[in-house]
């Protein structure tokens, strides 16, 4: 079977948490951002909450605000042109509203002289795979679609048959099907026969919905995407629900004389003594089935203990080998990692 590992931002750089529950403070996060050298503010710098809602940008003097950010543990990211990208983690607990980060010129940036290649036949073939690979192929291009395509460079490796993508600006990826403008830095993107890498970081702008027919589908698409996905088991699992969730757990079968052990939840999932993280002993390759709609995954574990938040979301991204279904999820269909899913009880 073909396997495709996926790196988000969304999923991919550092996995965040964050506390779920129906009333949860809210708090700011405010702050300036100084050129090192220059000791100016850097206008209009992004400053976001890797792959949350989280984000904003900077005014002319390099000062941010961030409002009704969700208690929890952050990768706080900052990224500008011209500048190298800055990634700290971040607690927050409670307003936080002196934050100062000096960033550095990227040199490489600077000096480089670039000749924008011409966007001939060969550049829209490649963006349209690209477009394939990064959005989904089952997407709708009319309601899916990257705002400035036109940023992105490929180089293509015709003895390895490896594309490459990169764009020195973030991407802005308009998604009227889920309701999102999600502004992301493509951090790497490389597609060889049998084997796809990608990673991203960015956060999700709610767009506003034009009536409330349009609001209603929204919500309606975005727990469509959400269902069946490895978020959803992982919390379905978490929750001891994973029946009620409609999922179907089996350990995979080697061959016919193999005999693996039936899944049970109480001797894989324990919980560790930090708060909201919990622990994943799997014995093997699990064979995951979903109902509606019906689906079916692999998932492989690649540590021996596999750490998950309490949202659902791995500590470490390369825990577990995705295949099948759940392999297949692409930008177009990603959701913020603060979305909140109503689980059944």
């Amino acid at each position: 079977m073909k396997s495709f590992t996926k790196l988000y931002c969304l999923f991919l750089l550092l996995i965040f948490s964050f506390m779920n529950g129906v009333a949860q403070h809210t708090y700011t996060l405010a702050g300036t951002i100084l050129d090192k050298q220059k000791k100016e503010g850097v206008s209009f710098a992004h400053v976001y909450l890797n792959g949350t809602s989280f984000g904003t940008q900077a005014d002319d003097k390099g000062n941010f605000t961030l409002k009704n950010v969700l208690a929890g543990n952050y990768q706080f990211l900052i990224s500008m042109v011209g500048f190298q990208a800055l990634s700290v983690p971040i607690s927050v607990m409670q307003d936080i509203k002196n934050l100062h980060f000096d960033m550095l010129e990227n040199i490489t940036d600077l000096v480089e002289i670039k000749v924008q290649g011409q966007r001939d036949r060969v550049w829209e073939r490649q963006i349209r795979q690209f477009e394939n690979e990064f959005l989904g192929r089952d997407i709708d291009r009319d309601l899916v679609k990257i705002l400035n395509r036109e940023a992105i460079d490929f180089e293509f490796d015709p003895s390895t048959k490896t594309l490459k993508a990169s764009s020195k600006e973030p991407l802005l990826i308009e998604n009227k099907e889920l309701g999102y403008l999600y502004h992301g830095f493509l951090v790497g993107f490389e597609k060889a026969p049998r084997q796809l890498n990608f990673k991203s970081s960015g956060y999700f702008e709610a767009l506003n919905p034009i009536s409330n027919k349009e609001k209603a589908k929204w919500e309606k698409n975005r727990k469509y995407a959400f269902q069946g996905s490895i978020r959803h088991f992982l919390l379905a699992l978490m929750n001891q629900s994973l029946t009620d969730e409609g999922f179907y757990v089996t350990y995979y079968k080697e061959n016919r004389l193999s005999n693996p052990p039936p899944f049970k939840m109480e001797e894989v999932l324990f919980t560790t003594n930090k708060p909201n993280i919990f622990a994943i002993d799997l014995k093997g390759i699990i064979n995951v089935e979903f109902d509606s709609p019906r689906q079916f995954s692999k998932l492989k574990p690649m540590a021996k203990t596999i750490l998950v938040e309490s949202n659902g979301t791995l500590l470490d991204p390369y825990s577990i080998e995705v295949f099948g279904k759940m392999s297949e999820s692409r930008m177009g269909n990603e959701l913020p990692l603060d979305y909140v899913y109503e689980l059944k009880k």
